[in-house]
């Protein structure tokens, strides 16, 4: 038509062709039938951050074609395509991106990051891996250092403006990119810009600025350390920073609060000095009660104080490094496992844990991975401690969904894995079984030996995948049926006290259970008519159960 540009001609105009041609009649058109695993492309947003009036008025600038302009869905089109071909190539694709046909009558960079945010930005998971969107901007910035900086620089003071409206998954995914962006150009940034987050945080706590610099900050502290990021970041936004990662390890010291604990640790720890067994470090713990040490009743019961003296002792002595806790938790694997009987158990051990990592929580998600890996806890287990009450006020933090992303991802990784085996083990079986079986007696007694052993791999899988499965089934359950508990606890408490009901943390806690549903929701699937029947029931708040009525017409 009229309106596109006359350098865009990828789609040139037929309509007094078609409408003189010859009618054609089209035989019917049958839908192939739903299966049960079919996974439909998910509803797609058409991403803007940039208006005609956000580029300045210059001549050596092209203007910027409307928000529905098909100029600007050409050039999204092409855009997307290179990405699409040349996304393992992060140096080339740039180029390539930069080699676009029609970019001298287009501003470029800003088409370039408005494309690329919206990839980073896309429900409920990016197309492509968080790390490639952030790379490739970096390198577009190198290539176009004159023109694309400013206009980035611009992009996120405008997704700045509106943490306040944004989901809350996109906040921090948001911040996971600004804070790796930081990193790479030495930390610099117009920090005066957003010193309103200062008093911000001093009046609300909870306002979504302040809260997504500090996660920003926490951030930059993975990615550093911490006197490098007290340096660079500017001191009025000191209230903002982490605190300094340090373990907190509670009976080091015999003359603190803890004198008996205390003891029992140096003598746990001279046991494995000197490479004792497990019964003579065991033995050490004596002096300790079997349940807590303030003489409460646990049911179930299980050693408390001994499993705390433990956990912590084993951290101090592979906290050096990340490989030292790995040798530390494979060689004491046989002694916690002796103080740790049961799930509650095991919660407590994650909160025992929590403590000595209590202010560096990359630490702690790298010891859920561990704890994972060595099956010394199962996923249920870290989700019940996830959504304990000791956890509520980390309810806020990123990294407390980080590490319930790595459980969850742990249960499908872990039933994919088992599959693959058991197809394995079956095409082995299968392939034994077409053989042509011997004359001799004793080479067909081989062949049915080894029949009966693929048979008994071919079971031992079996019931993997089915524990395996049970286990998913009941960490997605959990998980679900936690979110509707205590979002139905803050409403309730707040009509009871003629509070605000919809607060942040309501919106944010929502969100989150939106996006565990819809990310996982092939898994998810799978369980509709259990969550129907058992948990999202017609008695549940109507706010709550807006969110499964949402899923179900997002996945029908």
């Amino acid at each position: 038509s009229s309106g596109i540009n006359a350098e865009w001609p990828l789609r040139p105009g037929f309509e007094g062709k078609l409408e003189s041609s010859l009618q054609h009649p089209l035989p019917a058109f049958e839908l192939p039938p739903d299966l049960e695993h079919t996974l439909f492309p998910l509803p797609y947003v058409v991403f803007r951050i940039f208006d005609t009036q956000d580029l300045p008025i210059r001549p050596e600038v092209p203007k910027l074609p409307r928000f529905n302009s098909i100029d600007r869905f050409l050039v999204e089109d092409a855009i997307h395509n290179v990405i699409n071909s040349k996304n393992m190539v992060k140096k080339e694709c740039a180029e390539s991106l930069l080699r676009i046909s029609g970019r001298s009558s287009m501003p470029l960079n800003y088409m370039l990051v408005e494309v690329l945010f919206g990839g980073l930005l896309e429900l409920p998971v990016p197309r492509y891996p968080e790390l490639f969107y952030g790379s490739i901007l970096i390198q577009l910035c190198q290539l176009m250092a004159e023109h694309l900086p400013q206009v980035l620089a611009q992009a996120v003071s405008y997704v700045y403006e509106r943490l306040q409206t944004m989901n809350t998954v996109l906040v921090d995914r948001f911040g996971s990119w600004f804070a790796y962006f930081l990193s790479n150009f030495k930390y610099h940034w117009t920090w005066n810009e957003w010193e309103e987050c200062i008093k911000l945080g001093k009046n609300d706590v909870n306002h979504p600025k302040p809260k997504f610099l500090k996660e920003v900050f926490l951030k930059l502290l993975w990615l550093t350390f911490y006197e490098k990021l007290v340096d660079v970041i500017p001191e009025e936004f000191g209230p903002l920073l982490p605190e300094k990662p340090e373990i907190n390890h509670k009976f080091a010291d015999i003359n603190t609060g803890y004198k008996l604990q205390a003891k029992c640790a140096k003598a746990l720890i001279e046991t494995i000095k000197n490479k004792e067994g497990v019964d003579m470090m065991l033995g050490s713990l004596d002096p300790l009660p079997d349940g807590a040490m303030d003489g409460r009743e646990l049911d179930p019961v299980y050693p408390e104080a001994k499993l705390d003296v433990v956990v912590q002792t084993i951290l101090r002595v592979g906290c050096k490094s990340i490989s030292h806790i790995s040798v530390a938790l494979n060689r004491f694997r046989s002694l916690i496992s002796a103080v740790m009987p049961n799930q509650d158990a095991k919660v407590f051990c994650l909160k025992t844990t929590f403590d000595f990592f209590r202010t560096n929580p990359q630490m702690m998600s790298i010891m859920i991975e561990k704890y994972l890996n060595f099956q010394l806890i199962e996923p249920s287990c870290i989700v019940s401690w996830i959504f304990s009450p000791y956890m509520l006020p980390h309810f806020d933090r990123l990294y407390l969904w980080k590490m319930l992303d790595t459980t969850i991802k742990f249960c499908i990784k872990r039933c994919d894995r088992i599959k693959v085996e058991l197809e394995k083990t079956k095409a082995n079986l299968k392939e034994k079984k077409l053989q042509e079986t011997p004359k001799q007696a004793d080479i067909a007694e081989n062949k049915r030996q080894a029949i009966q052993a693929a048979e008994e791999e071919v079971e031992h899988y079996v019931k993997l995948l089915e524990d395996a499965e049970r286990s998913q089934k009941e960490v997605f359950l959990i998980v679900v049926q936690r979110f509707i508990m205590i979002l139905t606890d803050h409403i309730v408490r707040s009509e009871q006290e003629s509070r605000y009901t919809q607060t942040l943390w309501f919106r944010c806690t929502r969100d989150r259970m939106r996006q565990t549903l819809v990310q996982y929701r092939r898994e998810v699937k799978r369980y509709m008519v259990t969550l129907q029947t058992l948990l999202f029931t017609p008695e549940i708040e109507p706010k709550i159960l807006e969110c499964f009525t949402q899923f179900k017409s997002y996945i029908a």
